[in-house]
């Protein structure tokens, strides 16, 4: 009787096709099969493929092979491979950014822990397992020194300054306390002037889901309560998607450069608008550590500039003179503001003069919206004319009220129960 035929009768360069699909833990299963299939699941190629898709690494010691190679990545960061190259690549961006940008800042940056020293901090805090994601980061850069500015992001308006560095694990194991609404969770950064710092959930403790990232707001009738409930706002669920989304703004460019420093305004492509030779574009920022859930106000920051063109004539040079809003809230409700000049400057606009302001609002909605206009005088002829302002819009973070959380927490202990 003919014998069936099996995997093992393909020839080499098919079954190698077939190797090339599978990842590691498929290969490595195939390996301990039979002694042909160990032999080609050794190939070279595919386990470098399998070191730069995981590890990053596009060069080999001489003294091992690919395999090899790939195998002492894996003894050390192995627990990480979901989100290695991930978060590897991110902060690549981001120190990227900073050391063309911000040299200051790059240099407070912090090398790698040890997976020794995340455990010691991880059992110094007594909150169980810290995300993965989270001390993956941490394993490739330990936050930075805790200065000013920070790596964070920065924003000015008048009376009110913050940047907010990313701690490394020491300030975050000090900077720990059991805090009444904050249970479980950790601090992730820190603004030294305001005192304002986003925190990590590391458990649901306090009523937020785990790895939730937030900013904690101390409500005005907090004083009133027998216990004091914070409310939050909340800017990511998850370490990773934190991260790359710093990244991909700085690397974006959408964040303004001032002083060094990335300030945290946000541009809106549709929010620019061309009025003969005058542009005028704006970006945004909200500000959680100023807005209030309850009772709710809701505070943001904006950043306005105007430019005139390179090719227009000197004849068109012009002075604002007066600006116009209308301010409409998520209800539909509209103020409408006028005044002289913008943030006291009466700026003069001639070809390739460009003039930023930054002034800030607040609504009692999660959304709201602003547009208007500035007369200007052209400074030859006297006569005047409305430069259009587009309409750009404005949200606050989703947030959690202390209320949620704590039914968050009933809801918990009624399941156990």
């Amino acid at each position: 009787m003919d014998r069936e035929l099996n995997l093992c009768d393909l020839p080499a360069e098919i079954i190698n096709q077939i190797f090339s699909h599978l990842d590691y833990i498929d290969l490595k299963n195939c390996s301990h099969l039979n002694k042909r299939l160990y032999e080609l699941s050794k190939e070279d190629s595919r386990w470098k493929e399998l070191c730069k898709k995981y590890w990053l690494e596009t060069q080999c010691p001489i003294e091992r092979t690919w395999e090899q190679h790939f195998v002492h990545w894996y003894r050390d960061l192995g627990m990480y491979i979901h989100c290695y190259a991930h978060l590897k690549k991110t902060w690549d961006r981001i120190l990227a950014f900073f050391e063309k940008n911000c040299p200051l800042i790059f240099q407070t940056i912090k090398g790698g822990v040890s997976e020794e020293e995340l455990n010691d901090v991880q059992e110094n805090l007594g909150l169980g397992e810290l995300p993965l994601d989270f001390r993956c980061s941490y394993r490739i850069h330990n936050g930075q020194r805790l200065t000013s500015p920070g790596m964070m992001g920065s924003m000015s308006i008048p009376g009110h300054y913050r940047s907010e560095s990313l701690l490394d694990l020491t300030t975050i194991s000090v900077g720990y306390r059991e805090r009444e609404g904050l249970h479980g969770c950790i601090p992730l950064t820190l603004c030294l002037h305001s005192g304002l710092t986003q925190f990590l959930a590391v458990t649901d403790e306090a009523g937020y889901s785990p790895n939730t990232i937030f900013y904690p707001v101390e409500n005005e009738s907090t004083s009133m309560r027998r216990v004091p409930l914070e409310d939050a706002f909340i800017s990511s669920t998850s370490f990773l998607d934190w991260i790359t989304a710093h990244a991909d703004h700085l690397e974006n460019n959408d964040y303004v450069l001032m002083q060094d420093q990335p300030y945290r305004f946000l541009h809106d492509p549709s929010a620019e608008l061309t009025t003969d030779y005058i542009s005028v574009s704006v970006s945004t920022c909200f500000l959680p550590e100023i807005s209030k859930i309850n009772p709710p106000k809701f505070h943001h920051t904006y950043r306005i500039t105007m430019t005139m063109s390179p090719d227009a004539p000197q004849s068109e040079a012009c002075q604002l003179e007066t600006r116009h809003w209308t301010i409409t809230d998520d209800n539909g409700s509209e103020e409408q503001v006028d005044g002289p000049g913008v943030v006291g400057e009466y700026p003069v606009m001639y070809p390739e003069a460009t003039f930023s302001w930054v002034s800030s609002t607040s609504f009692s909605t999660t959304y709201g919206n602003m547009k208007g206009h500035f007369r200007m005088r052209n400074l030859q002829t006297g006569e005047r004319s409305l430069v259009q302002c587009p309409v750009f819009h404005m949200k606050c973070l989703p947030y959690i009220t202390g209320e949620e959380r704590a039914a968050n927490r009933a809801r918990k202990q009624t399941m156990q129960v």
